[in-house]
């Protein structure tokens, strides 16, 4: 069982999930601007499909559209991929 640093203060224990705690964090913008690429960040599979992509823009913090995300949804997003990509 990992301990998740959500924000500052707050611990998440468990496995993430797409659904609960990964597609939150796409605002639709984001979702409408990525899938004329091929990537429909709302779609558990194509996140999946390209998580390695998605997690080197991110970390990278030129993706997503609205702006970077904090440290910890670029750490949160690692868990996710690393904890076994959880729908």
């Amino acid at each position: 069982m990992a301990y998740i640093s959500m924000e500052p203060g707050e611990i998440k224990m468990g496995k993430l999930s797409f659904n609960t705690d990964i597609r939150p964090l796409f605002s639709p913008f984001d979702i409408s601007s990525m899938k004329p690429h091929g990537i429909d960040l709302s779609s558990y599979e194509s996140v999946k499909k390209h998580a390695q992509n998605i997690y080197t823009r991110l970390s990278a913090k030129d993706m997503p559209c609205v702006g970077p995300w904090s440290d910890n949804n670029v750490k949160k997003f690692k868990e996710w991929m690393e904890s076994g990509m959880e729908a």
